[in-house]
């Protein structure tokens, strides 16, 4: 039995924050109702695109859910939804801030028809305050909550993260705060409204720089991958071979260190023998450091690093990520069947249970796919399902056609 067993979700979320957060839930066992317009959500539009043209960036994040494409301006489509609302645990959107209000489907009709429903939104700045009616995507949040000023060198402009993080952690707060409000359910019989807001979800994701702030009244500014106010070594380096990233987290790895790199003469050197002088003299360390390791094979510092047990390892692209040994041993690069792209290949579940293995128990569903099934199971009949069908309330794709 998975962990989310008997949780249902009916899931207007669309894009990627929305979608990546209810895979997350679907990965853990709960049933994920997806819904969508007729014609299907934006990211079936989405690059990349399999030989096909279907996209994958769609499959990949709808996998383990099923799905139903309702017209939902049409008062036989908010019927529907209606009906679902009865029948299911949580509702998650991530429409701009009233859109659901405005179809007549909010929290409130919501609750008027199943008072212990849960109802997850999740949006660029929460349903509240001057920007809440904003729509964001996740260079814009970065750019505004301080992610985007962090990221890169001081002599550059600030850089966006090289994957949508903004997104991707608004999803995972997403789908913890619908767990949480499930346990609280289950204790009580009472739902709730959460609200998940990609900014404020960015914005406690800083860590240190906020910390620094607000302790100092000091900004810390972007500093590669480096952090000269902090620690000393944390950075990447080049060697003879590549780039490597190597750090020691207190002052008790330093001597490890200096032996790992055949340094021992650095221990007590009067530039670097702690952690303060070496933030002070980061400069020169680095010029030093650099210059050694450009003698180096990669393999020969990795080698010794973990010898001593100094985190370290080799900088490597998405591809080479995804064939490391240490990758593939925890089942994390996937291959599988998709109705819509084909074969695919992707990420596996980074959550490991030793009783309820992983697994992708269903593809992403073609458009509408389930819709006639989940339309039946709340009392229409087959009559209906085909004159709705006829009309454009619905839509229904099954494999093959």
């Amino acid at each position: 039995m998975m962990p989310l067993e008997g949780m249902t979700v009916l899931d207007f979320s669309q894009a990627y924050n929305g979608p990546y957060g209810t895979m997350i839930l679907a990965d853990m066992g709960a049933r994920i109702i997806k819904v969508e317009r007729p014609g299907g959500e934006q990211s079936r539009y989405w690059f990349p695109y399999a030989q096909n043209g279907e996209s994958a960036y769609y499959a990949v994040y709808n996998r383990n859910k099923e799905g139903i494409a309702v017209d939902m301006r049409s008062e036989a489509g908010k019927e529907i939804i209606k009906k679902l609302f009865a029948k299911v645990d949580v509702v998650v959107e991530n429409f701009k801030v009233g859109t659901m209000d405005k179809l007549g489907l909010g929290y409130e009709t919501a609750k008027a028809i199943n008072p212990e429903i849960i109802f997850a939104s999740s949006s660029g700045y929460g349903q509240d305050g001057p920007l809440a009616k904003n729509t964001a995507y996740d260079n814009v949040i970065e750019s505004m909550c301080g992610y985007m000023d962090m990221s890169g060198y001081s002599y550059l402009p600030p850089l966006r993260s090289g994957a949508s993080v903004g997104d991707s952690y608004t999803g995972i707060t997403m789908a913890l705060g619908v767990v949480l409000s499930y346990y609280y359910k289950k204790k009580t019989g009472k739902g709730m409204r959460v609200d998940v807001s990609m900014l404020d979800t960015m914005f406690a994701s800083l860590e240190d720089s906020i910390l620094t702030y607000g302790l100092t009244g000091k900004p810390l500014h972007r500093s590669g991958n480096a952090k000269p106010q902090e620690i000393v070594p944390y950075d990447t380096y080049r060697c003879k071979d590549g780039l490597i990233a190597v750090t020691i987290l207190d002052e008790s790895m330093w001597p490890d260190f200096c032996h790992a790199i055949e340094m021992p003469e650095l221990i007590d050197h009067p530039l670097y023998a702690t952690n303060d002088l070496r933030c002070e003299n980061y400069h020169s360390f680095t010029v030093m450091i650099n210059e050694l390791f450009a003698m180096k094979k990669m393999s020969w510092l990795l080698k010794k690093f973990h010898e001593y047990q100094i985190p370290a390892a080799q900088v490597e692209s998405p591809a080479e990520a995804h064939n490391n040994e240490q990758i593939k041993a925890r089942a994390m690069a996937i291959e599988y069947e998709d109705p819509n792209v084909g074969k695919l290949t992707t990420f596996g579940m980074p959550v490991k249970f030793s009783n309820t293995p992983e697994r992708i128990r269903k593809p992403s569903p073609l458009l509408g796919e389930d819709t006639a099934e989940i339309m039946k199971a709340v009392g229409y009949t087959q009559k209906e399902v085909d004159q709705y069908q006829e009309e454009g309330i619905i839509e229904i794709h099954r494999k093959g056609e």
